[in-house]
């Protein structure tokens, strides 16, 4: 054991004890090697040297911070009030409807599509053979075979030959004359119910025997109710606006909420990732959406004192000796170069500052808006600091955990923060449609890839093999073994596969000004050539290159902004989602999402074009 003097940072001299560690002795038989006990010592040759090299790092400088214990936070909550789908304008408080009226979660009531079943004959014969299986449920089986031949399923057209699209084969053998168009059936029903939800009469056709009329009624009266509970589908007839923005491909919401210090209004302007969170919306006073038909006033909330918990994830430095961080994350392993600003502060973040992070709850329901008013912290010294929010104080628009707002924006808009009634999970089907835009600087356009459309029974085929069955009907050398004996073939056009719809740029203003650049990308119809010489337009056979599905395809000129197919194109897609609401309730709809693409690609296309004949 010896003694040793040391300076702190005052100045002062302390006498250090340095005591030896006992050495253990090996067991009879066994080494030294063997025994694990002196390197769980963590012995160290010069202790002196640890203890200089502490001071030098001013590591014996205490920050005289004491540790948070007592959290006081005070705040004001609002409840939504008003929500309006699409992209705000002048009407928007005339389009804007009462998000009370509306108990669904915020997702499904944007992404949902009007009438989903109109593009799948299939979910609209499943919905009719429900409707038979509750006739039967009732003693009413008889009536089954009158609603089929009433509500017969009603195929389109092929949209592909029976070879590209099995199913859709498949499906019209299975339902020709058999299946009851439950999609028609409840479209005659629902004028007919009354405030209750019962049915005050039934269509005329087919006829119902009187004995049997009242338990039909009832029968389509429960049915009418699951079928509008399946498939979660937007009101149509009811006026009510769509959320999907065609010319950018994604979605547009806005919604509103009132505070004592005035309204806020929330808008998420690009949403097309399929999660709707807070960072989504941004805060605003325009536009006004109104107020709705029952006052939601604010709540004052005074959280009762709480115990801060430090932060934890994974990858944290360990606080003990002898603990081992989680080797999920590996912070000392970050690749960061000289300008990678914000994977050195994530690192400077974890490895200095990860301990110094404290989470408090805030029970809040889901669904409104929360101004912080007051946030205090006690610390063990018993001193209480007032933490205001994380922001520039130079004036910069930058703040952290609170809704993005105007610099000009008033004090209402400042520290809000956004809990949507959005769904934790979903289950999500394969695309019954998806379409790749991508630029082709080649042809110097954008071509939209229709690589799965909906075939004619509502699954989903692959256009691809229709594109490459039309090519092999129509292939040059067809024709060149009857009629063409030149060794070279002059072309006005190369092909292009039937499932590519071109875009080309157009001026974005009826009556732009000379030298302005600004463009918008219009969907142009390219000529397929038969045999006979006959020419046939091709358009687009899906609904995401439709601005309006509801009218006629040679007239729907879809137009983009230019912004919106960037470099690395954009894949977009149409699926089934599934998911449930806390209080157990179930939602099915069809929604859209976009997502980023793989880069350009190229179409080949070539204008005056000598093609040698082959063989």
């Amino acid at each position: 054991m010896g003694t040793v003097k040391a300076k702190g940072p005052a100045g002062d001299e302390a006498n250090l004890v340095v005591e030896p560690f006992e050495q253990p002795v090996a067991q009879a038989g066994g080494g030294v090697g063997e025994d694990a006990f002196p390197g769980l010592q963590a012995q160290i040759a010069d202790p002196l040297w640890m203890l200089s090299r502490q001071w030098q790092m001013s590591e014996f400088q205490g920050e005289d911070a004491g540790t948070p214990i007592d959290v006081r936070v005070s705040g004001e909550q609002a409840s939504l009030g008003r929500v309006l789908l699409g992209t705000p304008d002048a009407n928007a408080a005339t389009r804007a409807r009462d998000f009370a009226a509306q108990p669904i979660p915020l997702e499904t009531l944007v992404e949902r599509e009007g009438d989903a079943r109109a593009y799948d004959a299939r979910a609209a014969a499943m919905s009719g053979l429900q409707f038979a299986r509750t006739l039967q449920a009732e003693g009413l089986a008889s009536l089954i075979p009158d609603y089929a031949k009433k509500y017969q399923v009603a195929l389109n057209s092929a949209a592909a030959g029976d070879d590209v699209d099995p199913q859709g084969a498949a499906w019209r053998i299975l339902l020709q004359g058999r299946g009851i168009d439950g999609r028609a059936l409840a479209r005659d029903l629902r004028p007919l119910v009354d405030a209750n939800g019962a049915l005050t009469s039934l269509p005329a056709q087919p006829p119902i025997p009187a004995a049997n009329l009242e338990a039909v009624k009832k029968a389509a009266a429960r049915w009418l109710r699951w079928h509008d509970d399946a498939l979660s589908e937007r009101d149509t007839t009811a006026g009510t606006p769509e959320a999907w923005n065609p010319r950018r491909q994604e979605y547009a919401l806005a919604a509103s909420a009132r505070f004592s210090s005035g309204p806020v209004t929330l808008v998420a302007g690009e949403y097309a990732s399929g999660d709707l969170d807070w960072y989504s919306f941004r805060a605003a006073t325009a536009p006004a959406l109104g107020d709705p038909k029952v006052a939601v006033p604010p709540v004052s909330i005074n959280l009762r004192p709480v115990l801060p918990s430090p932060v934890r994830f994974p990858g944290m430095p360990a606080d003990r000796y002898w603990e081992f961080e989680d080797a999920t994350v590996n912070m000392g392993g970050i690749d960061a170069g000289p300008t990678d600003l914000s994977r050195m502060l994530l690192a400077e973040f974890a490895l200095v500052y990860g301990n110094d992070w404290f989470v408090v709850p805030l029970p809040l329901p889901s669904g409104v808006l929360f101004k912080t008013t007051r946030f205090a912290v006690r610390d063990t010294f018993g001193v209480e600091t007032l933490v205001n929010p994380s922001q520039n104080t130079d004036g910069t628009p930058w703040t952290m955990f609170t809704l993005s707002s105007p610099p000009t924006a008033s004090a209402q808009l400042k520290g809000v923060y956004f809990l949507p009634p959005a769904l934790a999970t979903r289950l999500e089907s394969d695309p019954i449609e998806e379409v790749a835009l991508f630029r082709d600087e080649m042809a110097n356009m954008v071509w939209a890839v229709e690589r799965r459309s909906q075939g004619i029974s509502g699954e989903a085929y692959d256009r691809y093999r229709e594109a490459t069955q039309v090519i092999a009907r129509q292939s040059l050398e067809t024709v060149e073994s009857d009629t063409i004996t030149a060794d070279i073939v002059y072309r006005l056009m190369t092909t292009v596969p039937e499932n590519w719809i071109p875009f080309v740029a157009v001026p974005a203003r009826p009556n732009q000004p000379a030298g302005s650049f600004e463009v918008q990308l219009e969907r142009r119809t390219l000529l397929r050539t038969q045999l006979d010489g006959s020419t046939v337009p091709v358009h687009p056979k899906g609904v995401l290159l439709r601005a309006n599905p509801a009218a006629p395809v040679a007239k729907d000129m879809l137009r983009l902004e230019e912004e919106e197919v960037p470099r690395e194109g954009i894949v977009v897609r149409r699926t089934y989602q599934y998911a449930r609401t806390p209080d157990g309730r179930a939602f099915l709809w069809v929604g859209r999402s976009k997502r980023p693409g793989r880069g350009e690609g190229s179409s080949g296309l070539r204008h005056d074009a000598i093609v040698k004949k082959r063989g």
